[in-house]
């Protein structure tokens, strides 16, 4: 068997960490990648730009492409001495609105962005994960020119570590892919959720075929608990199949999610 569950949390601790927080329930801190993600070359996308302010005091510009429902770009916070722009990466939610995650290089979650831009404005929240604060978002549309990310992966380019954290006390996921002869890889997968119950969600290192930068695995003696990994250049979005694996992991926790390459 290639997997293994475990809820060992106490019933005090299990009913505390269910008990909603100001401020997160709407802005979980669960990875969501609950729409079909797409494989589409870069080269010629449309980069689309805004600048506007957080809470009406911090001037930030942001700009990001669209491949498939997959959002990648970058955030510059102005009134920084340096202005480095932030990785950002997320997906458009079923209902059109997007769930932009801010990164730093070691696959840590600074923000969360969330809102639905219309062609003029784009008007919505950001979070933090750290502090649990949320300021509003108004950003109006710029036509700047900026050259598109490339984020198709080449194959030899997709193992190593993958990692996510939203903060030291939120929910974490590590993912391991190693290269072996013959078209073959194996990987692993633990992730946990936040504290102070820190449920588990584990695939143990197993042996699939890779030929291709995504491949398909279902948990063995299971029915319909399946997940996609696609490898992108520089990151790997980890997204079920058919639902949400019930009953195999600890509780709330989850494989699913955006992973930073780190090593």
């Amino acid at each position: 068997m290639k997997y293994k569950y475990l809820v060992y949390i106490p019933l005090l601790t299990v009913i505390s960490c269910n008990k909603p927080e100001p401020k997160v329930e709407t802005h979980s801190e669960t990875p969501k990648t609950t729409v079909a993600l797409a494989s589409v070359k870069s080269q010629g996308t449309k980069e689309i730009s805004w600048k506007g302010f957080l809470n009406g005091k911090t001037p930030v510009f942001i700009h990001y492409q669209l491949d498939g429902n997959l959002i990648v770009g970058e955030i510059t916070y102005l009134n920084t001495k340096n202005k480095l722009p932030i990785m950002l990466l997320g997906t458009i939610e079923d209902d059109h609105s997007y769930r932009i995650l801010e990164f730093e290089k070691s696959g840590n979650i600074t923000g969360v962005i969330t809102g639905k831009p219309t062609d003029s404005a784009f008007k919505g929240s950001w979070f933090s994960p750290k502090t649990k604060k949320e300021l509003a978002l108004n950003l109006v549309k710029k036509d700047t020119a900026l050259a598109s990310r490339q984020t198709e992966a080449k194959l030899d380019d997709v193992f190593g570590k993958y990692h996510y954290q939203y903060g030291d006390a939120g929910y974490q996921g590590d993912m391991e892919i190693k290269k072996l002869p013959d078209s073959k890889a194996v990987f692993g997968i633990t992730s946990v959720t936040s504290e102070p119950a820190r449920n588990l969600a584990q695939i143990d290192d197993d042996t699939i075929s890779l030929k291709t930068t995504s491949f398909t695995y279902k948990l063995s003696d299971t029915e319909d608990c399946e997940f996609r990994v696609k490898f992108y250049k520089g990151f790997a979005v980890v997204q079920y199949t058919k639902g949400v694996c019930s009953g195999q992991f600890g509780m709330n926790a989850t494989v699913e999610g955006i992973y930073i390459k780190t090593k």
